[in-house]
């Protein structure tokens, strides 16, 4: 006969089950509270955000549905809410981050070791790095990039993109950038040949691919603490086989060092080992990503506003004819300066800076900000802030010439704000010029009829919170030889 279990019994249970549920509620609660010492800075609402950040909705749009409205509702550029895991205070104003960011008193947070994306890139890195660090690494990444600014090694990727393209039809142009950009980098930065123009589904490349889709979860980009409770262990041995390959390229860079940014980093004392590989894998990553995604914008937006393109194509042929590009031309082209600015400020390719921290109390606007809270400035929120910018829900190129005011200039915050701005600047800037420039004397270009992105841009999810143009496809037309011009 089967003993009945006690009433007793049932009650022990029924407490464990309870005292289960009060403890994970207790958890969560925690998790997911507003500090009581931050309750004094408007906060965006938790359970929209949350939703957002599982349904994988990207940056840019979060910002401009929910975060952009919650601050005109409460008339402020400083606003509190739940990212990366924990609550950080976001500045969606330009003025106002340049003196957060340039306050001496705050510096790079450090970043929580179990979210992955730390893991690929490191954190001895000059994106990462504070203090002395940062100065020295700063300095030699600044001198490696300033060596040359590579704009015929642009001039041939760009050949061999209109080669890929031929007479024209319709092509994924978000890939093309992609590729684009990862040869630039490789070949001038890394000294190292990808092929991934001409070998699209190469292994490094695919491989690279894999490891960002990977660590790109909603859920552990949202709640960075999940791989602690539900470790992706074959995500980590990707990244670290990826990384271990990463390295040996390096190696071989080391033995056989050419005119490229990693052998002048190499050949210039004052980094560690674990400084050039962390320096090395986020230059791979940053100057990669972020130009393909502002080049994908620009061409896109040249193909919804074919005047502009037609306009733009004008001031090209008139610069530069038949000659290759050379870095002097791109003074005398404002209309396609301008352009990129302003594709770069509509869908600004990095959103959010890293965030800072403070160990003393810091004035961020109207708030005291007390020590040891998460503080970035909201570079999207900045460039869409309707107090900052006339229409900013309007692509207008316009505002970026010289004899419009300048705080359209002094607003525009896509590289950043003040010494921590990015090193990289110029060489992203050349490598758009040079190859939106070839491509306006090639081709005509528009937006398919049935494109997703008819209404409006759209990008896909990123780990990184940039904004990554998602399958732009554009039909090209190649333009017949005009008998003034030589062909390429």
């Amino acid at each position: 006969m089967i003993p009945i279990p006690s009433l007793p019994f049932f009650l022990s249970v029924l407490d464990i089950v309870l005292l289960s549920v009060v403890a994970l509620s207790f958890s969560i609660y925690r998790l997911f509270r507003v500090p009581p010492h931050l309750q004094h800075i408007p906060t965006v609402p938790l359970l929209p955000l949350l939703k957002s950040y599982l349904s994988g909705e990207c940056e840019e749009q979060r910002v401009k549905r929910l975060v952009l409205p919650f601050a005109r509702e409460k008339q402020t550029h400083v606003v509190l809410l739940y990212c990366l895991g924990d609550w950080m205070v976001q500045v969606l104003e330009p003025t106002i981050g340049k003196e957060m960011l340039e306050n001496p008193a705050v510096r790079k947070q450090p970043q929580p070791d179990g979210m992955l994306l730390w893991r690929l890139t490191g954190r001895n890195n000059v994106f990462m790095s504070d203090g002395e660090m940062w100065k020295r690494q700063s300095r030699i990444m600044r001198d490696a990039l300033r060596q040359a600014t590579p704009v015929d090694v642009f001039t041939t990727l760009a050949r061999t993109t209109f080669s890929l393209i031929g007479d024209g039809g319709r092509v994924r142009w978000s890939d093309y950038t992609n590729r684009y950009t990862l040869d630039a980098v490789g070949t001038t930065v890394i000294g190292y040949d990808f092929e991934a123009l001409a070998k699209p589904d190469g292994n490094f490349v695919r491989r690279y691919h894999d490891v960002m889709s990977a660590i790109a979860n909603p859920a552990y980009v949202a709640i960075p603490s999940l791989e602690r409770w539900l470790p992706r262990w074959s995500v980590r041995t990707m990244i670290d086989n990826f990384v271990d390959d990463f390295c040996k390229i390096l190696q071989e860079k080391r033995e056989k060092p050419g005119n490229d940014v990693i052998t002048y980093m190499f050949q210039t004392p004052g980094m560690t080992e674990v400084e050039y590989r962390d320096n090395s894998i986020v230059t791979f990553i940053g100057g990669h990503d972020t130009t393909a995604g502002a080049l994908a914008s620009t061409v896109y937006f040249l193909a919804r506003f074919p005047e502009i393109q037609a306009k733009l194509r004008e001031e090209v042929l008139s610069v530069l004819g038949d000659d290759d590009p050379r870095t002097d031309h791109y003074a005398n082209t404002p209309h396609l300066n301008a352009v990129i600015r302003e594709a770069m400020r509509y869908n600004t390719p990095t959103n959010v800076t890293v965030p800072r921290i403070a160990d003393v109390p810091v004035q961020v606007g109207e708030y005291m900000i007390p020590a040891g809270t998460a503080m970035a400035l909201n570079m999207c929120a900045a460039h869409h802030n309707e107090t900052v910018w006339r229409a900013p829900a309007v692509f207008n190129p316009e505002r970026f010439l010289k004899d419009v005011e300048a705080e359209s200039v002094s607003n525009w915050v896509s590289f950043g704000r003040g010494p921590r701005r990015c090193p990289a600047k110029n060489f992203s800037l050349y490598e758009q010029r040079v190859l939106i420039s070839m491509l306006l004397r090639e081709y005509r270009w528009t937006l398919p009829d049935d494109s997703p992105h008819r209404d409006f841009l759209k990008n896909g999810f990123s780990a990184f919170a940039l904004s990554l143009p998602d399958n732009v496809e554009i039909d090209f037309v190649r333009i017949m030889p005009n008998p003034t011009f030589t062909p390429l």
